[in-house]
């Protein structure tokens, strides 16, 4: 029996399959309970996990360097939805809203992507300003409804009752949330970083009553985001994240972006160009932690342990299932790796790595609250 594995939506590490092949099946498979799937979905499971990779959490892509490896076509998942198209935009700003229960959905214009761009966001029920917390999806980045909105469902969370605006940009398919050089064929002018620094923020003020105070936050790719964006802007004061990679320089790191990227179409060299160049360094979190200095941080990850939870996301869909066993066994890895630097740079943090989860939304959403919790004083909130 062959299989080849299909890539899960809402993940930002989900380019990882298919990208290297691994000879023993221990690591992941060890991790499955067989009374769960039964026996054929046993069997199914362990040869798919046998044909994915896992980084150099079994020493594999330590051992192979940074060789790329080559995407086949049926590698390619579809992004879910079209990037907006271009627009003759003269300076970034709020065009329309809509609102639809507890959230309101602003249609604003960015200047510097020249386009359109959809904001779901939950203003603070509370009276007067309040801080703003930025929430970052994964790769699929839906622009008809935010993760936070389908699956985190914050508008019923505790945070609901805190005095913030939640505000959580959409439609970035496979961006990283960053500033591509390069227009990309298939994803357009990508400038998102200014667009969340410079652009947005004002916007955001000119909606609502705001205090100053913000923090920022993410899932998947939105965590490796999140991170990099609160050590390199001071507007940040705090963040949050669940299950990223914060190196974009390492091999897992570095395949795991590069993956995650031309899986679903585009040229990863459209977004930084070459690995190795002053881009790519930039957005190497870990390698200048001490920008999170002074701030409230806040990191969790999984370690590919399956629980009823995760059973319970996948159902009978084994694929699906071991992939997202090997992508939370890789960022448990790139999260050690991460507090290791915290700590080595003496920068005050928290990190929970809970005792099961793989790479989904339940397991993200495990210590969201707590998460918030750690953070908020931050922003002034008590």
């Amino acid at each position: 029996m062959s299989l080849r594995p299909r890539h899960i939506a809402a993940s930002a590490a989900g380019a990882l399959a298919l990208a290297l092949t691994v000879g023993s099946l221990t690591p992941a498979a060890a991790q499955i309970d067989p009374s769960s799937l039964g026996e054929s979905g046993v069997e199914t499971a362990l040869e798919v996990i046998g044909s994915l990779p896992v980084g150099s959490t079994a020493g594999l892509i330590g051992s192979v360097g940074s060789a790329d490896f080559p995407l086949s076509s049926g590698s390619i998942e579809p992004l879910r939805g079209t990037p907006r198209p271009h627009k003759d935009v003269e300076a970034a700003g709020f065009v329309s809203k809509t609102t639809v229960g507890a959230f309101e959905y602003w249609v604003v214009d960015s200047y510097a992507m020249q386009r359109e761009v959809v904001v779901e966001v939950l203003p603070s029920k509370g009276d007067g300003p309040a801080p703003v917390l930025y929430l970052l999806d994964g790769v699929d980045s839906p622009e008809s409804h935010s993760g936070y909105r389908s699956m985190a469902k914050v508008d019923t969370r505790p945070i609901a009752d805190d005095n913030v605006h939640i505000v959580s940009p959409t439609g970035a398919y496979a961006s990283y949330w960053t500033d591509w050089q390069e227009n990309d064929p298939l994803l357009g002018n990508y400038k998102w970083e200014t667009f969340l620094t410079e652009e947005l923020p004002g916007i955001v003020a000119s909606q609502l009553e705001t205090t100053g105070k913000n923090a920022v936050g993410g899932v998947s790719m939105g965590a490796q985001a999140a991170m990099h964006l609160a050590a390199s802007y001071d507007m940040y004061d705090a963040v949050m994240s669940f299950s990223g990679n914060y190196s974009t320089m390492d091999a897992l790191g570095y395949q795991t972006m590069r993956l995650t990227v031309e899986t679903r179409g585009a040229d990863v060299d459209n977004m930084w160009g070459p690995r190795g160049s002053d881009e790519w360094v930039r957005n190497d979190t870990i390698s200048h932690v001490e920008g999170l200095d002074g701030k409230a941080v806040y990191i969790t990850s999984g370690n590919g342990v399956l629980a009823a939870d995760d059973m319970a996301v996948y159902r009978d869909d084994v694929q699906a299932l071991a992939v997202g066993v090997v992508l939370e066994r890789g960022v448990l890895e790139a999260t050690e790796k991460f507090e290791r630097a915290l700590d080595k740079a003496g920068v005050e943090h928290e990190v929970v790595y809970t005792p099961t989860g793989a790479h989904n939304w339940s397991n993200f959403l495990k210590n969201f609250d707590a998460g918030w919790d750690y953070i908020k004083g931050d922003l002034g909130i008590a």
